[in-house]
């Protein structure tokens, strides 16, 4: 009883909604009037509604547009809901569908969505804008068309591995089910679909089945239990009216994969000369390699007794990047045994140090310049001298930076091509001079020279960067021309028999 009195209050309300027309005048000249069909609508699906604008007024309306929106929850708009017309004719009426989507769990009742309409009247130079409320009635409650049938077996899982499951889906309608599209999600970070994650199907009969079989990947550690993912189903019937289903699929998390621990292991610690002195230099190389799982982020680093008479030449600290199962890498050193080391053995530490989370790393902006480069001209088979200021434009400092001239087939090296800078800080100006030979072949015309600039970034890690400069190939040019003969100088000069 209470049933049917509810369905009567809604009727009548529908009803009386149905008849009511919004006017809306605009002076004497021009009325706008909205009126809507089609207001009974269904939960759980797609709905056209008509929008009728009327001009009833003697004079045309310009730049017509019109927004309908929604704040209920479960009910939005999802196509026209931003309408424009350039022109309503006097007498004339322009009509237009928006879809709005009206969720499963939306109540029967009356709701009321907003149309805001702006337009433009003959003789007013100003815009018109209007509200006017607009009532849909959801007559007809949501009727599951899709079933889930789980397959309990199916839905046991392990941590820390790959597990292929599979969900049941029916056509539970009686009618045709077209264009079917189901899509699997996780809400959880722990739990990721790898695989099969859309599913599309042309044709669901009624009572037809489809198996779904989505591959899950669910990490190490993750307390056993029962979880959730997601299915989307989204079809049509053969009205072309579409619809929406949510699914809750669960997952029985039931056992865990045995654990992959990392193990780095230095497989061997070689010196590569077969004798050491003292004041030799010499290299020690380390080979690693990893097992177990992947490890990310490796850095060697060796270390010497406090008075040790072993000294490195070479960074202490490397960088080794990453490593996946069995991979192997190896890093070398250069050390100084000190003239006054007595023979006998000398302990080096070395330890290796890693992570097994991957890390997403992040580069500094590193970029060299040069700063009041000189108009460079040198003859052929002359030494030149290059002075400079060095600028790093970036976000990084970088340290043990060094300066060298490239050589081609027009430059060669000398003494004094290189120089060594140091630590360099951004938009701090080094300057630097360094020397260069063009060589006795060399042909004359425009050329580059090439600097090269070495440097460690923070990770310890050695980049290479090269700039150029252009350098005027000319022939020999006198330092000092002798002047002209002639004028009082040159009689001077003949006057005290000092020249012709």
């Amino acid at each position: 009883m209470n049933k049917m009195k509810k369905i009567s209050i809604i009727l009548l309300i529908a009803t009386l909604m149905a008849t009511q027309i919004t006017a809306v005048s605009a002076a004497d000249s021009a009325i706008l009037q909205v009126s809507v069909d089609d207001i009974y609508l269904v939960a759980g699906q797609e709905n056209t509604i008509s929008i009728n604008l009327q001009n009833t007024g003697d004079y045309k309306l310009y730049d017509v547009e019109a927004f309908l929106t929604s704040a209920i929850d479960g009910i939005d708009v999802l196509s026209d809901a931003h309408y424009v017309l350039s022109e309503i004719d006097d007498g004339k009426t322009k009509t237009y569908e928006p879809t709005v989507y009206i969720a499963e769990g939306v109540d029967l009742g009356v709701y009321s969505l907003s149309l805001n309409i702006d337009y433009r009247r003959f003789g007013y130079e100003q815009d018109t804008n209007v509200e006017v409320p607009i009532s849909i009635i959801v007559d007809e409650s949501y009727v599951p068309k899709i079933k889930f049938t789980p397959f309990q077996e199916s839905l046991k899982v392990k941590s820390g591995s790959e597990n292929n499951v599979e969900f049941g889906f029916t056509n539970n309608w009686n009618q045709d089910v077209i264009d079917v599209e189901f899509t699997i999600s996780s809400p959880i970070s722990s739990i990721t679909i790898i695989d099969n994650i859309n599913t599309m199907v042309e044709t669901m009969a009624p009572g037809e089945s489809v198996t779904l079989t989505p591959i899950v990947s669910i990490t190490e550690g993750i307390t056993l239990g029962t979880y959730t993912i997601t299915a989307t189903a989204s079809y049509q019937d053969v009205d072309g009216n579409r619809y929406y289903q949510t699914f809750a699929l669960p997952l029985n998390l039931d056992s865990a994969s045995a654990s992959r621990n990392t193990i780095i292991t230095i497989e061997s610690m070689e010196i590569l000369q077969e004798s050491i002195r003292p004041g030799d230099i010499f290299t020690v190389r380390l080979t690693v390699k990893c097992s177990g799982a992947e490890s990310y982020a490796l850095l060697s680093n060796v270390a010497f007794g406090t008075m040790s008479s072993i000294s490195p030449i070479s960074p202490t600290t490397v960088s080794l990047g990453d490593l996946v199962v069995d991979d192997t890498v190896t890093v070398s050193y250069q050390l100084l045994a000190s003239g006054d080391v007595s023979a006998g053995q000398y302990p080096v530490t070395s330890t290796i140090t890693y992570t097994n989370f991957f890390f997403i790393l992040v580069d500094g902006l590193i970029e060299f310049s040069l700063l009041d480069v000189p108009t460079e001209k040198v003859p052929v088979g002359e030494t030149s001298e290059l002075e400079v200021d060095l600028l790093l434009i970036g976000t990084e400092s970088v340290q043990f930076v060094a300066i060298g001239v490239v050589e081609d087939g027009v430059i060669e090296r000398v003494s004094g091509s290189d120089e060594y800078i140091g630590a360099v800080d951004p938009d701090s100006p080094i300057p630097f001079d360094i020397k260069y030979k063009v060589r006795d072949d060399a042909p004359e015309g425009s050329h580059e020279l090439t600097l090269s600039v070495q440097y460690r970034d923070h990770l310890n890690k050695e980049h290479i960067d090269e700039m150029t400069l252009d350098v005027e190939i000319g022939g020999v040019v006198d330092d000092l021309p002798e002047p002209e003969q002639g004028g009082i100088w040159a009689w001077i000069r003949r006057l005290l028999g000092l020249g012709p």
